[in-house]
């Protein structure tokens, strides 16, 4: 075999001995590949403690950052109250508990029973008449009962009572939030394991709008201290206990939470899955916080006596109170899913793999089709791809930061909006640089030059 010949079956022989090692290779090779020197069997069960840690620090950072913000800040508390104002159920139930005070201290069935058993004695009351008198007592006070129960109702239903309801609270915050510091206050009374708002001012405005409407006997209500039941639990001092250690670690959890899910992604061997998992665990404490408030809503309704507080109104209350918990809960919810979803989409192969893959080809033939000419922008979007991806990302962390209160909602348009802005700038960019072709070093080097004639 001459030397030409020899140096070709060499590199035959080798090209086939790549070929069967790259067949051979099992997949996930490459992420045990970059893995290579994260060996340590403490890894697995220290980054397994530190994403339950994290997980239930989650839920507890949601509820303390509520507690801080009910508390510290005056509108935030407004905007969670100042919706009971036109609630049929909490107007009701101030509507009776004010009827209540007015009828109680005009002693409109004594005064109606009084004023008939005086009538019937009179000499211009004819003789039959007389003895029928006072048995109206009873229809008449009830419709004197209705009439200012009618009254009051224009009160709760009216604008300003709306407007009162807000500048009430606004002005009488400190008090109002006693229920989680447990300092009691003028406006607002805890005792017993109830927490009353005064509605005195309601009283006064009631008495007014019945005398301007006729009923003179109205003036004759003194100045009451009324209250209105707004909270009540016999726990209440535990909750105290509770909501003021979360209120005053409400700025220190969330940070712990980062850095322990943080810890436990750095540590892993698998940093990828790592995140998957502490993604998912993320958004499942979501989802039990989401169980325990639904759980613990028909245990209070079922604890609040209903001749202090009607059932209806009850749920009332609670929904609003801890309607921002639900919100919040929502916005991380959505925020861990879509870390969950993007690790996934990042493993090297299998099924995530296969779906970025198959998306880099559709972004491709859309590029295609659509006719986009490669200039400028394209050549930079192409030449520094994962730089504007890192770009779009940062956006959508940064808008989603600065958000007061992020909710579910304005958590997935940043995410929609995000994951479009990626897609756009593939279209844009097409496909990375064509590397050179590699063909067979055996069919691609030139055939040997003839050999001379000989003889």
């Amino acid at each position: 075999m001459s030397a030409p010949d020899e140096e070709l079956a060499r590199l035959r022989a080798e090209v086939d001995e790549l070929r069967a090692r790259l067949s051979a290779s099992p997949p996930g090779t490459d992420e045990r590949e970059a893995d290579h020197g994260r060996a340590g069997w403490w890894r697995t069960p220290l980054v397994t403690v530190l994403v339950v840690l994290g997980a239930l620090t989650a839920p507890l950072s949601v509820v303390a950052t509520w507690a801080h913000d009910e508390i510290g800040d005056s509108d935030r508390y407004v905007e969670t109250v100042a919706p009971l104002a036109t609630e049929p159920a909490i107007q009701g139930a101030i509507a009776d508990a004010v009827t209540t005070v007015i009828v109680t201290n005009l002693r409109i069935e004594d005064v109606t029973s009084d004023a008939l058993s005086a009538l019937s004695q009179q000499s211009f009351i004819p003789p039959r008449a007389a003895p029928l008198l006072p048995a109206l007592a009873v229809p008449l006070s009830n419709a004197v009962e209705q009439f200012v129960r009618d009254t009051v109702e224009r009160v709760v239903e009216s604008d300003a009572f709306e407007e009162a309801w807000v500048t009430a609270n606004r002005r009488a915050h400190e008090s109002a939030v006693a229920v989680l510091t447990g300092k009691g206050a003028d406006r607002i009374a805890i005792q017993d394991g109830e927490v009353s708002v005064n509605i005195g001012s309601i009283v006064e405005t009631a008495k007014q709008l019945l005398v301007d409407r006729g009923f003179a006997l109205a003036e004759r209500i003194p100045e009451v201290d009324a209250t209105f039941v707004l909270f009540a639990s016999d726990d209440i001092g535990q909750a105290q206990t509770w909501f003021s250690w979360l209120e005053t670690s409400a700025r220190v959890l969330p940070v712990l939470g980062l850095v322990l899910l943080a810890t436990a992604v750095l540590v892993a061997r698998d940093r990828r899955r790592a995140l998957l998992a502490a993604a998912l665990a993320v958004a499942v404490s979501m989802v039990l916080l989401g169980l325990v408030l639904n759980l613990v809503r028909p245990l209070y309704l079922d604890a609040v006596p209903d001749d202090v507080l009607p059932a209806e109104a009850a749920a009332v209350v609670y929904d609003q109170l801890i309607g921002f918990i639900r919100t919040a809960l929502r916005a991380v919810f959505v925020v861990a899913l879509a870390v969950a979803v993007t690790a996934f989409l990042l493993a090297r192969a299998g099924p995530g793999a296969a779906i970025r893959t198959g998306a880099a080809g559709l972004a491709a033939r859309l590029r295609e089709r659509s006719g986009i000419r490669r200039g400028p922008v394209a050549t930079f979007v192409a030449t520094y791809r994962n730089g504007v991806r890192g770009a779009v990302v940062g956006i959508a962390v940064l808008w989603y930061v600065m958000l007061d209160h992020p909710t579910g909602g304005s958590a997935l348009l940043i995410v929609v909006l995000a994951v479009l802005g990626i897609v756009v700038f593939e279209v844009v960019a097409g496909p990375r640089t064509a590397a050179p072709v590699v063909t067979d070093p055996v069919s691609s080097r030139p055939p040997p030059p003839p050999s001379p004639p000989t003889g």
